[in-house]
């Protein structure tokens, strides 16, 4: 079974934004678009939740060595967001489930006190009107 690393923010983030990055180039926007099927399918690939640069990351031109330097935001603020929605979704780093399972568990999660509080991205997030409980 193929086995993808994600972080915590693609893994909890790409099914809800509303969001698109052309200045990332072609391989970005289908490696993106793979990651999001991915979250939206009850598929049988696993997601291990990883620490720092994920698969999708070294798809980006902004990742320069092991560290993003997109202009929205560092590897020091992307490092925070994915710790403040790994505690909000009460898991650890290594985490590897289904992707079924983790669209089980987003559901159940959703939204986190990050999306209410601290989500840069609020504007272009379905989050809040996305999961019904």
């Amino acid at each position: 079974m193929e086995k993808i690393k994600i972080r915590p923010h693609h893994l909890f983030c790409l099914r809800f934004l509303q969001i698109e990055f052309p200045e990332r180039g072609e391989v970005y926007r289908l490696a993106e678009q793979r990651m999001k099927d991915l979250l939206q399918k009850e598929d049988h690939v696993l997601l291990e939740v990883s620490e720092g640069v994920d698969d999708l990351c070294r798809s980006c031109i902004d990742l320069q060595g092991d560290q993003c330097r997109s202009p929205q935001g560092s590897e020091e603020s992307v490092r925070k967001w994915d710790h403040l929605i790994l505690k909000g979704m009460g898991i650890p780093y290594g985490d590897t489930r289904t992707s079924k399972q983790w669209i089980e568990l987003i559901k159940q999660k959703a939204p986190l006190d990050f999306c209410l509080t601290r989500c840069p991205k609020k504007p272009v997030c379905t989050v809040f009107q996305s999961i019904p409980k």
